[in-house]
This record gives C-alpha cells, structure tokens and sequence, in this order.
C-alpha cells in the first residue's frame, strides 16, 4: 500500500488586481489529492500507514521519513536538498529528467523519475474548427502579466487573441480553458537552463491536441518534437502567423496527443505502483 503526504493547496492576495487571488501548492492536487485518487491509496493518513510506501510531497521536515522505505517528492523545493544531504538513504522522486540530472549532481540519495499526469484524464479532444484564440495557463499572474500583455499586443496585430487565465479553482475550470484554445503561447525566454521547470503546461496542451509555441527551456527537452520552440518574441509572432494556416496545423494533433498518452494518469500510475512492488 501507499501513503502519500502532502499539505493542501492555498490561496493568496493577487498584488497585481485588488480583490482577486490566485493558487499555491497546487503541485499537490496533482501528485497527491489526484494520483491517490486514482490508485485507491492513502492520503494523509494518520495512523495505520507504519508498513506502507510513504511519500511525502514537497516535505519541508524529514522526521517522519524512514530509510528505505519513504520517498520525498522534491519538486522545486531547495530547501529539503540540503536536508537530504544528512539522510542520504531516505528515496527522492525527481519531477523531470532535467531534474533528475541536476539532482544527482547534489545528493546521493537513491533518485526515481515520476513526471506530472496530465490534466486531460477524460482524454477529452479540441474540436474547435477555427485557428483564433491563442492561450496561456499559469498560478502566478505577478511574473507573467506585463509579458503576457506584449504579447497580447503582438498577436492581436496578426488577427490573433490572446487570452492567459491565471484565476481557476478546480481541475475541470482547467479542462473548460483548453477547450476555448487553439494554439498554447508559453514566452518566457529568462532562465532556460533551470532544471526545475518540466514540460507539464506542454503536455497538458498536447492531450487536447493543441499545439504549444514555447521557448527552449532545458525542461521541454522531453518533449523537444513536439512543439514549435522559439527564441525570441519576434519568432513566437512568427511561429504563430504560420500556425494560423489549417494546412500546416493540422499536422500536429494527432501527433501531439499520441505522445501525451505517456502522461496519462494510467501510465503514470503505473510508476507510482512500482515503487510499492520494490518493497515487496
């Protein structure tokens, strides 16, 4: 059995729009709240969990792991490498393979990669027809909204819109967004070598069929022929021009969301109940 331990997401203050707030932690709805769900295992379980697999989500505090027999999901989370450092036989689960590399280079603990699922669990299909509204999904509007603005900016100059959603409360308001969305924008071009960033907002796109034009961070190397990398503003402006021809963008659903089924919660799931049998 496995027991999964996580501290629920939250809400703060949106500094940038008085009145409004948006969602932290919300790494573990995915990798906690979701996969449990799916597994039938337990979540935060305060007794009876002694013998299971625990993995601990993001766990700022390793009292309770055990050698061997615990996992801590890491994720972004500096703080508890230089924990793991004095606990070297507790296991770490590494988000990306970008991640995986660089945490290997900073502690010697055993290391397992287990990427996001992706959203899209109802395998649900865009069946929009037109090629006009461009997307961006993100928790955090405070870094993302004056860049987010020049970009609205440019694509509306070549009949594009432009419209980022930062404001949601549950997995299916998430679902509803790519639904209304025919092509992702992902323009970010500052810290492209940082391996905590992973490829989840592309795969997410992916499983609907929706292509994404995204910089090249070191974190979409997963998925690196599977969206349209950019370096710059102007090529995004391009790379969305040529996208609004049906011709050219109809050669990437089918192929896009092949590859997403790797990403599936089925699959994904599947590495999470290895580790189960590795106790055995």
């Amino acid at each position: 059995m496995i027991s999964f331990f996580a501290k629920k997401p939250y809400l703060l203050d949106d500094p940038t729009k008085p009145g409004k707030v948006f969602w932290q932690r919300l790494t573990a709805r995915v990798r906690a709240e979701e996969i449990a769900a799916y597994l039938g295992a337990k979540l935060n379980p305060t007794q009876g969990y002694e013998n299971d697999v625990c993995i601990y989500i993001k766990s700022y505090l390793l009292n309770q792991a055990k050698d061997e027999a615990s996992y801590i999901d890491i994720l972004d989370d500096k703080y508890t490498i230089q924990l793991l450092k004095s606990r070297p036989n507790i296991n770490v689960i590494a988000m990306s393979k970008p991640h995986l590399d660089f945490l290997r280079t900073v502690i010697k603990n055993k290391i397992v990669y287990i990427p996001h699922h992706h959203i899209n669990i109802e395998r649900i299909r865009r069946k929009r027809r037109k090629i006009v509204n461009c997307g961006y999904i993100g928790s955090n509007p405070r870094y993302d909204t004056q860049l987010n603005q020049e970009i609205g900016e440019r694509l509306k100059k070549i009949g594009l819109n432009f419209i980022p959603y930062y404001n949601y409360d549950t997995r299916e308001d998430i679902i509803d967004y790519y639904k209304k969305i025919d092509i992702q924008i992902i323009g970010h071009f500052t810290r492209l070598d940082d391996p905590y960033y992973h490829q989840t907002k592309i795969v997410n796109a992916m499983s609907f069929g929706i292509p994404t034009i995204a910089s090249q961070r070191l974190g979409y190397i997963e998925v690196k022929d599977f969206f349209i990398p950019v370096t710059n503003l102007d090529e995004l402006v391009e790379a969305a021009k040529t996208m609004k021809e049906p011709a050219f963008y109809n050669r990437w659903p089918e192929k896009i969301m092949a590859e997403a089924e790797k990403y599936h919660i089925s699959n994904i799931a599947k590495l999470y109940q290895s580790l189960d049998n590795l106790q055995i």
